[in-house]
């Protein structure tokens, strides 16, 4: 998927008009239940998933270590996630993830497709193994 609105709109602002942006500090994966688009809809709600939290890409260390350096216009996680245990009543179906550069609300900063989507039940996990999470530049 492309890089979000925001992204975007950053990156233009920086190559062609020599306009700094300050980088987040942290990056944070979520999970959603349809296409966030390009701006981050559809995260997984507390409502069904009470103990759901988005997860710090780099789990603690510099937000660099989070992602490989991009080559060939293309990056990917180097970071095993596991998310918390889903504690909701009902099934909640992933689809999609998104990055952030905040724990909660904040910018969406680029999006992408699960390879499978993910009926979770309750007590299921999430793990996000190295390598599965691949942004690109079209």
């Amino acid at each position: 998927m492309p890089a979000t609105t925001y992204t975007g709109n950053k990156v233009i602002d920086l190559l062609v008009r020599g306009v700094a942006f300050v980088p987040p500090t942290h990056a944070y994966v979520s999970l959603h239940t349809a296409d966030p688009g390009l701006n981050g809809a559809s995260e997984v709600t507390l409502a069904k998933w009470p103990g759901y939290k988005r997860m710090q890409a780099a789990q603690g260390g510099a937000v660099d270590t989070g992602f490989t350096a991009g080559a060939a216009k293309k990056s990917s996680n180097t970071k095993q996630l596991l998310f918390p245990t889903m504690d909701g009543a009902e099934t909640v179906t992933l689809t999609h993830w998104s990055i952030w550069d905040a724990l909660n609300g904040g910018n969406c900063i680029w999006s992408g497709a699960l390879t499978y989507q993910k009926v979770l039940n309750p007590t299921d996990e999430v793990v996000i193994h190295p390598n599965e999470l691949g942004l690109e530049i079209q």
